[in-house]
């Protein structure tokens, strides 16, 4: 999957902000070295595609990679290259933090997905926007190399109106006005609600919203307020969101509802990627 907005040489320069004094010193300069990440754990790869641009940069040659979205175990490589061994070194951690951090984040979401399949395969794992700062790229693909999508990658594409829109229109009753416009200039999208109140959530969906955003719901309490829902909008789309974990998501997952957002995946722990460099 091609990121069009990761910026390489910031990822190299956060490292080496003008170059590396202690393979200088050393005199590697033009010494010829292989270098191989390798993890030690059973994994989903993501960061192989954007390591070997990092590589590309520096001129080392790839030699092999696993692509993003395939499992690995101990031992098994995830890329190698070879080229001049101060470059080889440059890449190093470069490579190692773009991997085990975006390889962390897609075996979380893997294992994830799996348990929410195990109750629902039809089921999708949605993430929020709720990433850390300058890490949305990479957190993206990560989440969807291990099967899961993002519920929104921003403002502009998705109609989603909360308390927050409601508070500053002057009312639930002053939104539900601006219903009919927005269905009328914005045909093509669909129109949620974030609503924990069943009555709020019926008029929503009677002026014209396509779903309602459960927001931070108990599983009974969604069970409760989607059997309402459904009698009257079989067809409404239910997203369950907030305070959903790998610990609790058995109960989540059996909901007639049509998605689980979550931002639980973000704060995965990294992998143990080791990296070995050789002289050639």
């Amino acid at each position: 999957m091609y990121l069009a907005n990761i910026d390489f040489d910031a990822l190299i320069r956060e490292d080496v902000p003008y170059f590396d004094l202690t393979s200088f010193e050393l005199g590697l300069d033009h010494e010829k070295a292989r270098i191989a990440a390798f993890t030690r754990e059973d994994c989903i790869v993501c960061g192989t595609e954007e390591a070997r641009e990092i590589f590309r940069r520096l001129g080392i040659e790839t030699l092999d990679l696993k692509y993003s979205g395939t499992k690995a175990k101990p031992g098994d490589e995830l890329i190698v290259g070879t080229g001049e061994a101060t470059q080889v070194l440059t890449a190093w951690k470069v490579i190692q933090n773009l991997i085990d951090h975006t390889t962390g984040i897609a075996t979380k979401t893997g294992r994830f997905v799996d348990a929410v399949h195990a109750h629902n395969p039809h089921l999708p794992v949605l993430t929020t926007r709720k990433m850390f700062s300058g890490t949305k790229a990479l957190a993206i693909k990560a989440v969807m190399a291990g099967g899961a999508l993002p519920h929104r990658l921003g403002l502009s594409e998705t109609i989603l109106i909360f308390d927050q829109h409601t508070n500053l229109l002057g009312g639930f009753d002053a939104m539900l006005e601006k219903l009919p416009h927005l269905k009328q200039s914005c045909c093509e999208k669909k129109i949620l609600i974030e609503s924990s109140d069943p009555d709020k959530a019926l008029r929503a969906l009677r002026a014209g919203a396509d779903g309602i955003q459960l927001e931070k719901l108990s599983p009974d309490e969604i069970k409760h307020m989607s059997q309402l829902i459904r009698d009257e909008f079989p067809n409404a789309i239910l997203l369950a969101a907030g305070g959903i974990r790998p610990d609790n998501i058995a109960e989540y997952a059996s909901l007639d509802i049509n998605g689980i957002v979550t931002t639980s995946l973000y704060t995965a722990q990294p992998i143990d990627l080791g990296v070995k460099i050789t002289a050639l």
